[in-house]
């Protein structure tokens, strides 16, 4: 309360009169300083406090617009989205009917791609049946990285469902992928049930390497130059954003999208 009343004798009013605005009390303070270190005296736990909450609401304030900003693109893209190859041996999590699809480039080494599956994994718990994700190699990194995209097709290939736990696991101890390498990557083949020296040959096949190339390679194409990237329905995202970006842009498409149309239909990320 010291501090409410302080800042209204900034402006000169009495305690019953209005709030003053920000620019009357920036006037206030500049005029009068001494005002300020009164207050600072006066309640000092209280004073820093309501500075505080004053930077926190302005710092979300310009999140949002931001948020705002990005949407709104991203809503433009949509119009004339890009042709994002899938193929069916992805480590794709959700049905391939769903009329929205997120294709995210990510490094198994990149701390960000980390803090984004939780977003990823909320998507997909809230938007069951109306969103698929696709996951896609952009290992920039380090020497490790590439490893880890190696093993993670390779298990693609042969089996999703293993595939997705591999992805899983090794984002979920990447402390341990980071300090371990190869051998941590060896043992979480291993965790998923899957033969490792099926997995080691075909990690290391042309094939493998030659969809991690081109992974990379569409990645530039769209102008994703680091991790983690996304296409959502062919507009492209770089970086990572929070769950409600993704939820109002999941929601604008679902809203727009013609009644009962099908991924092909409406704007999506075709299949090869």
């Amino acid at each position: 309360m010291k501090i409410q009343f302080i800042l209204i004798g900034l402006a000169g009013w009495a305690l019953a009169a209005c709030s003053p605005s920000p620019t009357q009390l920036k006037k206030a303070m500049k005029e009068h300083p001494d005002i300020v270190f009164s207050a600072i005296k006066a309640d000092p736990s209280g004073f820093f406090a309501a500075v505080e909450k004053a930077q926190s609401e302005a710092h979300k304030v310009q999140l949002d617009q931001a948020l705002g900003q990005d949407i709104q693109k991203v809503e433009s893209e949509l119009k004339n989205p890009q042709v994002v190859k899938i193929a069916a041996n992805r480590a794709i999590w959700g049905s391939a009917n769903a009329p929205v699809t997120i294709v995210e480039w990510a490094d198994f080494n990149c701390g960000h791609c980390q803090q984004e599956q939780s977003v990823l994994q909320k998507i997909m718990a809230n938007y069951s049946g109306k969103v698929r994700i696709v996951y896609k190699e952009l290992p920039i990194l380090a020497p490790e990285s590439k490893v880890a995209a190696q093993y993670m097709e390779a298990l693609a290939m042969q089996n999703n469902a293993q595939a997705l736990q591999f992805h899983d696991l090794i984002f979920a101890n990447q402390d341990k992928f980071r300090m371990e390498g190869d051998q941590y990557l060896k043992r979480a083949v291993k965790k998923v049930g899957a033969n490792l020296f099926k997995v080691e040959q075909a990690a290391r096949s042309a094939k493998v390497k030659k969809r991690i190339a081109d992974d990379q390679a569409e990645a530039k194409k769209f102008g994703i130059t680091g991790t983690p990237g996304f296409a959502i329905n062919g507009a492209i995202v770089n970086g990572s954003y929070p769950y409600e970006f993704f939820r109002r842009v999941i929601d604008h498409i679902l809203k727009s999208a013609p009644a009962g149309a099908t991924p092909a239909e409406a704007p999506s990320s075709k299949s090869s």
